[in-house]
Formats: C-alpha cells, sequence, structure tokens
C-alpha cells in the first residue's frame, strides 16, 4: 500500500505521511511540525472547502495546533467518512493509518476526475489561503476567495502562460493577468498582451472575458495567434451561450482536446454557477 495523490507523493513520496499509512507508531498529532503537516493541512482544507465548508480557515504553517485538530476531528466525524475506533462515539485528532488513506484517496479522485479541467471551484490542490479576494461577490466561494472552476490544471508550462481577463485566479499556477484590449479604467491594472513577444505563450486561459482586440473579434482572434507557440494549449470558460458563439471560432485556432459543461458544488454560489469549457490545442 502507498500513498498516490500527488498531494503527498510529488515533487517526493512524503516519507513520514507515507509511514503513517503503514505504522501506528508513526501517527501524526498534536506538536507535530515540518513539511508532512504542511500537506495535511492543505488537504483538510481542501475537503474543508469542497465538502465541510464549516470552521475556520485552517492556516499552512506546518505546525500542528488547535485549529488543525479541530479540522482533524470534523474531517473524521463527518457523515460520509465517520473515521472512528470501534470504542469511539466521536472522533479523536489523530492523522492515522484510516486518516491518512482517506485523505489521500480523496485527493487524488479530486485531481483525477480531469486532466486539463477544472470541474471544482476548488482548482488543482494547493494551499487556498493564499488565493486573493474576489471582486466579483455573486462567483466566489463562501470563504470571499477567487474560486477555480473552469480553469486549466496540468498547463503545459513549456512557455509563459497567459491569462486573459483575469483577477489572479491563476496565479498559483504560474499564468499572468493581462488583457488584449486597452478598457480604461475596467482594465484594473493588466498589462496588454501587445507587450508579450511573438509565439512564446504556452498556454492561454479566458474566463469569462471577450476574445476581442480594438473591439474586434477577427483582431482577438489574430492576437491570440501571434502569442502562441505551436501547441499551446487555450482554455475558454464562459455560460453556454458565449461558448456556442465562439465554437467555430475556437476550433478555426486548432484541435479541440475537451469539451465539459460543469456546475458550482458551492450552495453559497449565486445562482449555482454553471460553466462550458473548451480546451484547444493550437496550431
Amino acid at each position: 500500500m502507498a500513498l498516490r495523490s500527488p498531494l503527498f507523493t510529488k515533487p517526493a513520496v512524503n516519507l513520514k505521511l507515507e509511514a503513517c499509512l503503514v505504522r501506528d507508531p508513526d501517527h501524526v498529532t498534536r506538536g507535530s511540525r515540518g513539511e508532512h503537516v504542511k500537506k495535511l493541512q492543505i488537504a483538510l482544507q481542501v475537503a474543508r472547502l469542497q465538502i465541510l465548508r464549516v470552521g475556520e480557515a485552517i492556516q499552512v504553517d506546518g505546525a500542528y495546533g488547535p485549529l488543525m485538530a479541530a479540522a482533524v476531528q470534523a474531517y473524521k466525524n463527518a457523515p460520509t467518512r465517520r473515521i472512528l475506533q470501534p470504542s469511539q462515539t466521536t472522533a479523536d485528532d489523530i492523522v492515522g493509518k484510516r486518516t491518512i488513506k482517506s485523505l489521500d484517496d480523496e485527493m487524488f479522485a479530486l485531481v483525477n476526475r480531469s486532466k486539463l479541467v477544472s470541474i471544482t471551484e476548488l482548482g488543482d490542490v494547493h494551499d487556498h489561503s493564499t488565493c486573493p479576494k474576489s471582486s466579483f461577490p455573486g462567483i466566489v466561494l463562501r470563504d470571499g476567495k477567487v474560486h477555480h472552476m473552469g480553469l486549466p490544471i496540468n498547463p503545459t508550462r513549456r512557455g509563459r502562460m497567459v491569462n486573459i481577463g483575469g483577477e489572479k485566479e491563476t496565479n498559483y499556477l504560474g499564468f499572468e493577468d493581462f488583457t488584449t484590449d486597452d478598457l480604461g479604467s475596467e482594465q484594473q491594472g493588466r498589462p496588454l498582451t501587445s507587450s508579450i513577444r511573438d509565439h512564446t505563450v504556452s498556454d492561454i486561459c479566458i474566463r469569462s472575458s471577450p476574445i476581442t482586440k480594438n473591439r474586434s473579434t477577427e483582431e482577438g482572434k489574430r492576437e491570440l495567434i501571434r502569442l502562441a507557440q505551436p501547441g499551446c494549449r487555450l482554455t475558454f470558460a464562459s455560460h453556454h451561450l458565449e461558448v456556442q458563439g465562439k465554437t467555430q471560432l475556437l476550433r478555426s485556432l486548432g484541435r479541440e482536446l475537451e469539451h465539459v459543461t460543469i456546475k458550482s458544488t458551492d450552495p453559497k454560489s449565486t445562482d449555482g454557477i454553471e460553466l462550458e469549457v473548451m480546451v484547444i490545442e493550437m496550431r
């Protein structure tokens, strides 16, 4: 038996968590410190946002303190898990063999639902506490942070990565926010893509933003082509009618890799976020 999720195995398997999976003396308890505790804190944070949606935010500091203990207990007590010893009626705050396996299984399932697009607001596994607040209150998680649904996961990373019209929701992946159009005050400080050299971009993300330059869709298309390296991966996410209106344009740019419709899992989302996403490998 071995850990499987990228959170616990990349860039290398965390030996302390691997030991926790198979040996009782290597359980993780209050007072523990280190990188293995940080990884557990991230996993608990993801589980809390996706399923529990309760309690205070877990600080990812590598120190197992009271907030983490409460999160472990809440995780183990959840009706879908009930990770208890035979004599227990409520869970303790020890991360043992069953708890680490449950966390590993859930993190593995989360990042393997799609290889290209995040189908939940959580995005790829990361420290969500570092994400910025959103300026669009209708499409945020309960904590007010930007959500990552419909955004890329596993980008190619062969060149520069550009998020057109973003609000730093892809920064955790290494993208930079830009705009193709100079919209004055609406630009919100984003630099123009015209500052980027030709054919240096390996990944482009566009979510709920127009494909335009100088208010022209045709010029916007030419700008994407100018930016893209051969094989650049373009992820376009928006509401159904917007994507349907752009389907022909998007397919003219290259090969369609994925086309999915996804709906919010966060009950606090206004009207329930629904996005249609197309992923194109550009020529």
